[in-house]
């Protein structure tokens, strides 16, 4: 099985790696407007399949890291129907808009975000770090130990 990916996600992102905002699911993405209105590519496609690279990959995927889920999932959000679905994926694969990665690649590459995010949330003070004894736990455990003997 294969998932679909956003063709060069990390280029889009407002918050990179380190910044402590980075997540999973992005609240919003970066669209280089310019660079886009200027691009043949993009500027040929029909206004209905720019609508589904925009919304149906572009804003789904942003849920997930650039992931897409099932054609079934993306007709539901999009209110279309799944063959028209399945089509656009299928254009824009051919139109190098999306990339497809194993469940294997998908794993690694999500497994090393969460890591990340972690990391990030550690090293940004944002997460209690919970192996840490304060000192007046210290005390009180210390106290305990005294009253036993």
């Amino acid at each position: 099985m294969k998932k679909l990916r956003c063709k060069n996600w990390e280029k889009y992102q407002h918050y990179k790696k380190r910044n402590k905002n980075f997540a999973v699911e992005q609240r919003w993405f970066m669209m280089y407007g310019r660079e886009l209105i200027t691009e043949r590519k993009y500027m040929s496609l029909k206004p209905e399949v720019r609508d589904f690279l925009v919304t149906g990959c572009w804003c789904i995927g942003s849920q997930d890291n650039g992931f897409l889920p099932s054609p079934e999932d993306i007709a539901f959000k999009m209110r279309m129907d799944i063959e028209t679905v399945e089509e656009y994926l299928s254009m824009m694969l051919k139109l190098d808009w999306l990339e497809e990665h194993d469940i294997d690649e998908y794993q690694q590459i999500m497994d090393e975000v969460h890591l990340q995010v972690e990391d990030n949330k550690r090293n940004n003070g944002i997460e209690k770090v919970r192996d840490v004894e304060t000192v007046h736990q210290q005390v009180a455990r210390l106290a305990r130990k005294k009253a036993v003997y």
